[in-house]
């Protein structure tokens, strides 16, 4: 099986109430075939068994369990699917809000955020950190760090490969 990961922008715009409702008619589906179920075991299946003695009784009662199956199969696919529906939309709901919040951030920061995912950022006035003998302000020039495919938990290299944080004045830059 291949599979297309989901985009940022694909993130943002899902409608995850139209999985919900989707699992909802799953549901529906579920409850009708389950009743039916009961209606042919109760109903059809046990009246026959009581008054009829015959082969073509025992044929039809036959065809009437396999019918039974059939519903009962029915109820617990259609049961899964709507647990999968259900699941899915839970699933992205942390990661959605997240890239909600995200993206809000960025806008406030005035960072632009491109179809590639790169994104730019404005140049800025910073003060010099003296813990690495820098003094006075300076301008850091506006730029554009890459994307990343990375998923969310992977490593994040740091100066030289190794893991950790590099210290940038610049808000967002890519690793050296």
């Amino acid at each position: 099986m291949t599979g297309t990961a989901l985009t940022w922008q694909q993130l943002r715009d899902l409608k995850r109430p139209e999985f919900e409702d989707a699992g909802d008619g799953w549901h529906e589906v579920s409850g009708r075939a389950d009743a039916d179920r009961v209606r042919t075991d109760k109903a059809m299946t046990a009246k026959l068994r009581d008054t009829q003695d015959s082969e073509s009784a025992k044929a039809a009662l036959a065809r009437l369990e396999r019918l039974s199956r059939n519903y009962e199969y029915i109820h617990t696919e259609s049961g899964l699917v709507r647990t999968t529906l259900n699941g899915l939309a839970a699933e992205l709901a942390d990661p959605q809000r997240e890239l909600t919040q995200a993206l809000e951030e960025a806008a406030g920061l005035k960072f632009t955020v491109h179809e590639d995912a790169s994104i730019s950022y404005p140049s800025a006035v910073v003060c010099g950190n003296p813990q690495f003998g820098e003094t006075g302000e300076k301008k850091v020039p506006s730029g554009t760090a890459q994307g990343s495919s990375r998923f969310p938990l992977e490593s994040n290299p740091g100066l030289n490969g190794d893991p950790g944080f590099d210290y940038n004045p610049n808000p967002i830059r890519e690793p050296q």
